[in-house]
């Protein structure tokens, strides 16, 4: 029997509009008044939306893992779809930097190499440093999977207790009190790829599985905005501990939020605008920040905060959509625009 996916594009919604979210909010934080009604605002949203892109992660490792591929058909099927988008979105955004953040006729060939060349080298735009971080996972995965299919639950699961650890000892915040233990082959983003195959291959039983799921992800978001609160109170720059992608409560936010939306969406039909968001997800989460630079602040003269960000979040989505399906009319714009 086919394993019905339909709650994978929910996921991929919920992600998208979470990863626009927080980089519609973050200005807001990043300017530190713990007492203000703006900058709880923008902490609570990113306390609730930080396992976006965990969640794409844990996507992919629910999707891909438990495939039987061998390394090199694995490699000529995926590695292409994140290639070519990378460095097309390199050039988009590597033009977008020169155009709105230089004057680019009094800049030497020089300091045009040097910019171009960093830029490549580390991110054209500073979302797109999930390529440089999902490359590395993708060619990771065929070796990953290996490890796995001859690993038994209870491994898989003393693997994730290890990971969770290597966030609290890897942790600049609180590495006066931890260990000096190496937990190197158990940190990073691979946990989620492993966390992902776990979850396709585990069931959870028990009565009012759901709540129990969106109460732990309730429960790490009031942690993450409280703890993160608290951090800032007399801070002078913006302490992001409590909101890293890498920190135990981000990984158990994803983690519930995943088998709550498993638990809930299944059954449902997929509407008309789930379909198309989630057709269109990953053109927007590449393409989304040059929309929402002109949105935002457009938006900001004429609404109060409480609206700036979701207006600003879902103008950006569709604009995002609507530049996405451009592109996919061009010759080539399939295998580029993401």
């Amino acid at each position: 029997m086919t394993e019905n996916y339909n709650f994978i594009r929910y996921l991929r919604v919920i992600a998208t509009i979470f990863v626009v979210l927080i980089h519609a909010s973050t200005g807001f934080l990043n300017h530190i008044d713990t007492k203000g009604f703006d900058w709880n605002y923008a902490n609570w949203i990113n306390a609730a939306t930080r396992c976006s892109v965990p969640i794409f992660v844990i996507i992919s490792g629910y999707l891909l893992l438990p495939k039987q591929e061998d390394t090199w058909t694995f490699y000529k099927k995926r590695l292409p779809k994140l290639i070519f988008p990378f460095l097309f979105w390199t050039l988009v955004y590597l033009i977008y930097h020169f155009y709105r953040y230089t004057n680019f006729a009094t800049l030497s060939s020089q300091e045009i190499l040097s910019i171009s060349l960093d830029k490549i080298l580390h991110g054209a735009s500073a979302h797109l440093w999930y390529f440089y971080m999902i490359i590395g996972l993708y060619l990771a995965i065929p070796f990953i999977r290996k490890i796995l299919i001859h690993s038994t639950h209870r491994e898989i699961e003393f693997y994730l207790i290890l990971w969770m650890l290597s966030m609290c000892f890897q942790s600049k915040a609180i590495y006066p009190v931890m260990p000096k233990f190496d937990l190197t082959f158990f940190s990073g983003y691979a946990g989620y790829l492993v966390l992902g195959y776990y979850l396709s291959i585990r069931e959870f039983k028990f009565k009012m599985n759901n709540v129990v799921f969106a109460s732990l992800y309730l429960l790490m978001v009031i942690i993450g905005a409280v703890g993160s609160n608290l951090l800032n109170q007399h801070a002078n720059k913006l302490n992001p501990y409590f909101l890293s992608y890498l920190f135990v409560t981000t990984a158990t936010a994803a983690g519930c939020l995943f088998l709550w939306i498993k638990e809930s969406a299944t059954s449902l039909t997929t509407p008309g605008w789930v379909s198309l968001i989630d057709k269109y997800s990953y053109g927007t989460y590449l393409g989304h920040i040059i929309p929402l630079n002109f949105l935002h602040p457009l938006i900001s003269k004429y609404v109060e905060t409480l609206w700036v960000i979701p207006l600003a979040t879902i103008s950006t989505i569709i604009v995002s959509i609507g530049i996405t399906f451009t592109i996919r009319k061009l010759p080539w714009g399939n295998y580029v625009s993401g």
